[in-house]
């Protein structure tokens, strides 16, 4: 009994002998692997991009939106970030913020109340948006969304033109008058710009308003008939009467059609006819 335990024993000995030897030989001959390094920055920028989920706040949206673009151009000049990672960066920044960007905006476009500080921030954004590029000079936004950024530009440009029209109430002229009547109608009843309440109104006022200015400058020729006195007698009755005959007469076929309702010109006629006859007395001395 002895003798076995005894070769037992040697025999667990040698076998951890040989083990530990082994265990030794790789470690020298396979010695234990570095860890990876972690790309800090890209770390960085990760979890600054997941922010985006945990905030609902449009002002936060923006201030986060920025300071990610400017952190990437940071890393960029300093030479952070390798090419591959700072176009990953990019592509996932627009990927998230472009569509809360777009929503919020056609959101605006769809209240009753517009502002211009808001189409002037949203063209600020676009403009960032569009100049983001790879770094081989590859636009980052793509092209769906490329496609509905044009679309906000076009409705505050529209916006814009519709705002400069309903200033544009003084007569010039039959045939500007139906055009500017026409491009406030077409405006009115734009798909986008028809929910502002106060810009449909003012277009709405456009007609009427052109409509009462060619009044006033049918009155105020009129009045020039009483300055007789100013003018030779070939040239009152050759040149200013049949102006202002014509520009009566043209009132009085045009308005109710291009204005949709239509002044008295009666009291016109007859304050015309009173100057006529005291210029024709006047001149016959």
């Amino acid at each position: 009994m002895n003798k076995t335990s005894k070769i037992i024993i040697l025999f667990l000995a040698i076998i951890l002998a040989v083990g530990g030897v082994m265990v030794y030989a790789k470690t020298i001959v396979d010695p234990p692997k570095e860890l990876k390094q972690v790309d800090q920055y890209s770390v960085d920028l990760g979890k600054s991009l997941n922010r985006f989920s945990q905030i609902s706040s449009a002002i936060l949206e923006d201030s986060l939106f920025a300071a990610i673009t400017n952190k990437i151009s940071v890393f960029k000049k300093e030479k952070k970030l390798e090419s591959k990672d700072m176009d990953s960066n990019l592509d996932r920044l627009a990927g998230v913020y472009a569509p809360l960007f777009l929503k919020r905006s056609f959101t605006k476009f769809q209240q009753s109340s517009w502002d211009g500080n808001d189409h002037s921030y949203m063209l600020q954004v676009i403009g960032t948006l569009k100049q983001m590029k790879h770094s081989d000079g590859s636009r980052v936004v793509v092209k769906n969304t490329l496609d509905s950024l044009s679309k906000i530009e076009k409705i505050i440009s529209d916006y814009r033109k519709a705002r400069a029209l309903t200033s544009h109430t003084a007569f010039n002229g039959i045939a500007n008058a139906q055009s500017v009547i026409n491009q406030a109608k077409q405006y009115a009843h734009d798909p986008w710009l028809s929910n502002c309440t106060s810009l449909v109104s003012a277009l709405n006022n456009v007609r009427s308003s052109i409509g009462q200015s060619h009044f006033r400058q049918i009155s105020a020729m009129v009045e020039k008939l009483s300055q007789y006195r100013y003018f030779s007698e070939d040239y009152y009755n050759n040149t200013l009467v049949p102006q202002i005959d014509a520009a009566i007469s043209e009132y009085e076929n045009k308005a109710a059609s291009l204005y949709g309702t239509k002044q008295n010109t009666n009291p016109l006629w007859d304050k015309a006819k009173r100057y006529y006859d005291q210029a024709s007395d006047y001149y016959a001395y």
